[in-house]
């Protein structure tokens, strides 16, 4: 065990970050056949309905104003006929990771602003996703997930956490770079080890971990990780539930996944409008705030 106010190695950390609770069972299986061709809205209708918090979410968007004016959906089988298969499958992952960064953050943790900075960039790189050629499920869950690391850390620890913020706020750096500076690694790592631990596709893993990337960087990386990098960038330039300092944004991530400034210019409709709805898919937890 490391000393009183020492760094603790990696392998306490990771050993603490284990402890920490699961997804929920049914949004990991979704999860995990993301990009399945096989996977069936019977199947999809089914795993809802094993988490009545999930089942619960679902039946209060789909009977909403926006959707239909009876009330009269009752099954998940009928929301995924009428919202249709995608529609329903991120919104249970949109509210499944909601709901997780709400029950296991850390009482010192803006849990408001981080999850609406995690809607933000799953937003943005959804709606980015058909200019390069990429699933907008995948990058949609890889966007909501980037900072899960984040999360880990002020769960497993909150002191050591509480000096990170104020090392940040104190020499207006990057998170990341407070992170080193206090813990001795960055989020991305641990979002990633929490990611795979739980068995999610390698492509999302891959982004958590390779998403914070230099101006200069120009070295390999995964595509879904350059999208996801460039989300961030631009959720934090747009105000998509943070403010203050806007990472630089790497040529080399735009170069790779071949965007264009012209074509994230054209998406900002889409954009507005996908941050919206994926704040009214979360409820009143997303929504809170909402200007």
């Amino acid at each position: 065990m490391s000393a009183p106010g020492a760094k603790k190695s990696l392998e306490e950390i990771l050993h603490a970050v284990d402890t920490l609770p699961s997804l929920p069972k049914a949004v990991i299986e979704i999860m995990r056949t993301i990009d399945d061709p096989e996977a069936s809205a019977t199947t999809l209708a089914k795993q809802i309905e094993t988490d009545l918090g999930l089942l619960t979410s679902v039946l209060r968007l789909v009977n909403s104003s926006r959707y239909t004016a009876r009330g009269s959906v009752s099954t998940a089988s009928q929301a995924v006929v009428l919202l249709g298969f995608n529609v329903i499958r991120n919104l249970v992952c949109a509210v499944g990771v909601a709901d997780y960064f709400q029950k296991n953050g850390a009482s010192s943790f803006d849990y408001e602003q981080f999850l609406r900075h995690s809607a933000g960039v799953g937003s943005i790189a959804k709606s980015l996703a058909t200019h390069v050629g990429m699933s907008p499920d995948t990058t949609f869950v890889a966007g909501m997930l980037h900072d899960l690391g984040q999360l880990a850390l002020a769960a497993t620890l909150p002191d050591e956490y509480r000096m990170v913020m104020d090392h940040q706020m104190l020499h207006g750096c990057h998170i990341s770079e407070a992170e080193q500076a206090v813990i001795g690694m960055d989020h991305s790592h641990i979002g990633a080890h929490l990611a795979r631990l739980w068995h999610l596709p390698e492509e999302i893993c891959e982004a958590i971990e390779r998403h914070h990337q230099t101006p200069e960087d120009y070295a390999p990386s995964s595509p879904m990780a350059d999208l996801v990098h460039v989300s961030e960038v631009l959720a934090h330039a747009l105000e998509l539930g943070t403010s203050g300092q806007v990472p630089l944004l790497s040529e080399g991530a735009m170069h790779r996944i071949g965007l264009s400034m012209l074509q994230i210019k054209q998406s900002f409709g889409r954009i507005e409008e996908e941050y919206g709805d994926i704040l009214q898919m979360m409820g009143p937890s997303g929504t809170h705030q909402q200007a």
